[in-house]
């Protein structure tokens, strides 16, 4: 890989690193079944929606995706998807936001929303880094 190449896959592994720390508070924050706990998960879902908001910014803008899109044009449709999905999580999580203000107690559907929204974030981050190993990866079995 280039030093580049390597500039991308090292920031993109730290975004996805911070965004996951995030994801696990958020989920701990949605595990309290207690009414004291709403507003910690209030809180932690619209620091969810900052930081989620950076990160696809990020990955959008000038990070990996052009980078993958430079490099292997033929994976722009997967490009594409995980793009849209950025904007499918991104709304699923701000009717979260208006779930959460809405609800004066615990919600169990709440908290069963935010954990599958979890799972999806976590599922999609795979899905990035798989993207990205085959983008940077697919000719190291033919340089030898």
């Amino acid at each position: 890989m280039t030093t580049t190449e390597n500039a991308v896959a090292e920031a993109l592994a730290l975004a996805h690193r911070a965004l996951l720390s995030d994801l696990r508070e958020l989920e701990q924050a949605a595990s309290r079944p207690s009414q004291e706990g709403l507003e910690d998960l209030r809180a932690r879902l619209g620091a969810a929606h900052t930081h989620i908001t950076e990160h696809f910014r990020f990955e959008e803008e000038n990070g990996y995706m052009d980078a993958v899109r430079k490099r292997e044009p033929r994976l722009e449709r997967t490009i594409e998807q995980l793009a849209a999905e950025h904007r499918e999580l991104a709304r699923t999580l701000s009717s979260l936001i208006g779930e959460a203000s809405a609800v004066t107690g615990r919600s169990r559907a709440l908290r069963q929303g935010v954990q599958e929204w979890i799972k999806r974030v976590q599922q999609h981050e795979i899905r990035e880094n798989g993207l990205v190993q085959e983008a940077f990866n697919v000719d190291i079995g033919t340089k030898d």
